[in-house]
């Protein structure tokens, strides 16, 4: 039954909700020239999703617009039946909260198409919850985007074998719109990069509980080391270069194994507290946000797509080979 998946192309899509990841979303297929509608049940959230494009759309023309880009190709509805009525592929971006999401996709699957593919933005929930209550379960998968989408271009995808055609062919389109896919061979909790997100989150906790630095420091410290390469590679692919025979390479990990255990890193039992959550926030706020958003706002764009650029530059340099 899954098969009626395979080899599908999309000019449009379904985007579910009108939050930060929804708009993100929005605007990410509409750069890509698609056609898009966007459903949210709060019918004031249009005047929002408008503000949001429109914020977007310097960022937007610096990646780069497909000849076929443009605001008047988004369609804000509050009526799910009008959004679902003849949906290909669908974007769920709901709130994070399991019960409503089910309850949601129960309702998509009883009013969209057989066909239509239908992938989650959750930020850590299995697909296999998501299909509790819906029909046709196949085609319910994970296409969880980092924020904001039309930005940052990691989507990851899992569905499990129940819907591996539908997850094959959701791959394939959201590459054609810019994507860089990530396919995950069997579901878990927080799906990648969330997870690695938290563990470095749990030791900066841990570091700014010691009083090591303060969390402006930490942020420093991260973005202007490990980060710069973890841009253009991977960490295991860092560490590979770490070492000066490659050919030794699993001594050189068992002694990094060997420091963690050491306690480079916080022990298993280390889970900040309320008082250290306070005052991290706080600090955050009061230094690091003293400034409001919109001058960080600013600075992830205007870095991220001169990194994404220069990153293309290198990959195109990589292609052509030596001269």
């Amino acid at each position: 039954m899954s098969a009626q998946f395979s080899g599908k192309r999309f000019t449009s899509v379904v985007c579910v909700g009108a939050g930060n990841i929804g708009a993100g979303w929005a605007a990410h297929f509409m750069r890509a020239g698609l056609d898009v509608v966007v459903y949210d049940p709060v019918a004031e959230r249009k005047e929002w999703l408008d503000g949001y494009l429109e914020r977007a759309m310097p960022a937007l023309e610096r990646l780069g617009l497909s000849p076929h880009a443009g605001l008047g190709r988004v369609r804000f509805t509050a009526n799910l039946e009008d959004a679902l009525g003849g949906a290909k592929f669908i974007q769920e971006s709901s709130p994070e909260v399991l019960s409503q999401k089910k309850d949601l996709f129960q309702q998509m699957t009883d009013i969209a198409p057989l066909d239509a593919i239908i992938a989650s933005s959750s930020a850590g929930f299995l697909a296999k919850d998501l299909r509790a209550l819906a029909k046709g379960p196949e085609r319910i998968i994970i296409g969880h985007p980092f924020n904001p989408p039309y930005l940052i271009p990691l989507v990851e995808i899992a569905g499990g074998e129940e819907a591996s055609t539908a997850a094959t062919t959701a791959a394939g389109f959201y590459r054609s719109t810019g994507c860089e896919v990530v396919e995950l061979k069997r579901e878990i909790e927080g799906y990648i990069g969330n997870r690695i997100q938290a563990a470095v989150l749990k030791e900066i906790f841990y570091i700014y509980s010691q009083g090591v630095a303060d969390v402006d420091t930490i942020d420093r410290a991260i973005a202007t080391g490990p980060a710069l390469r973890w841009a253009v590679m991977g960490p295991s692919s860092v560490f590979y270069l770490g070492t000066q025979n490659p050919d030794m390479y699993e001594g050189f990990v068992k002694g990094l194994i060997d420091e963690i255990k050491g306690g480079f890193v916080a022990d298993g039992e280390f889970n900040p507290d309320e008082p250290l959550i306070a005052a991290y926030a706080r600090e955050v706020q009061e230094k690091i946000g003293s400034n409001g958003q919109t001058p960080l706002l600013d600075l992830r764009t205007t870095g991220v797509i001169a990194l994404r650029k220069a990153l293309q530059f290198v990959a195109e340099k990589r292609e052509l080979g030596p001269n």
